[in-house]
């Protein structure tokens, strides 16, 4: 096997299995994967991932772009919404609950959410998807389309 067939298929398997690791922790509830039962934007990923395990079989090397692509799409997009909802939550918590006695378990609560280990395993897993579609063939290789 090619390295860049290793790295793409590293970066895939990566992307696949970040969908299932946890990627933000939350008081009470606990960990959250990316996947959550089948109704979060970790649906698309690993679609997107498995796409991109096809393509590195067929050595179609140039769709990684797409998929890797759309993969940290997704990925920015969840990170960008998931951080605007945590910002309104403290400013709606701050507004609402500006005189209540309570307000400071509220505050340690909502400070008490952060973000897990699976963020890093995805990030990891784009790159290397994009690192074998940026990838010159091996010598003897045609680097398919």
């Amino acid at each position: 096997m090619e390295t860049r067939q290793t790295v793409g298929l590293l970066g895939s398997l990566l992307l696949f299995l970040g969908v299932f690791a946890p990627i933000v922790s939350v008081p009470i509830i606990g960990s959250q994967n990316y996947f959550q039962n089948g109704s979060g934007d970790g649906v698309v990923i690993a679609i997107l991932a498995l796409l991109s395990v096809v393509t590195v079989f067929t050595r179609r090397y140039r769709a990684l772009w797409w998929t890797g692509l759309a993969s940290l799409g997704v990925l920015v997009f969840t990170f960008v919404t998931f951080q605007m909802k945590l910002s309104q939550l403290k400013q709606q918590m701050n507004t609402e609950l500006a005189d209540n006695p309570f307000k400071g378990l509220a505050d340690v609560a909502v400070q008490s959410v952060q973000l897990q280990w699976g963020w890093a395993i995805l990030v990891v897993g784009v790159v290397l998807v994009l690192v074998a579609a940026a990838m010159k063939p091996a010598p003897g290789q045609t680097g398919a389309a």
